[in-house]
């Protein structure tokens, strides 16, 4: 089974403009630009469909997808005589949950790393 292309984007986080990338003379970036860098990081996720799921200000989990409600197709597919197990097994086998970590470290280098699923 082939793995959806856009599953694997998660992992290389887009670079920020140039006026937000530290200079690189080996100071550490201060807290205030760490936080510019990760919400301009944030939203370029967000436009692609990912959601915040906790926030800190040189930290973000973001989440893409949703859990299947098990309880809401359980008691549709008893009232459906069975029939709705037919769309909730499809749910549950195509459902993905993808999380991923942003982390600005103190040289201003975004870190994207893939959280449990």
């Amino acid at each position: 089974m082939a793995e959806r292309d856009e599953s694997r984007h998660w992992g290389l986080p887009p670079q920020p403009p140039d006026d937000l990338i530290p200079p690189g003379d080996g100071r550490p970036v201060d807290a205030a630009q760490r936080t510019a860098i990760l919400d301009w990081t944030v939203g370029q996720y967000v436009v692609t469909g990912w959601r915040v799921e906790s926030r800190t200000p040189t930290q973000a989990v973001l989440v893409r997808g949703h859990p299947v409600n098990h309880v809401l197709h359980a008691v549709l597919t008893v009232f459906t005589c069975l029939l709705w197990g037919i769309v909730w097994i499809a749910l549950a086998v195509g459902n993905r949950v993808e999380r991923v970590v942003l982390t600005v470290d103190r040289d201003g280098q975004v870190q994207a790393v893939q959280g449990p699923g």
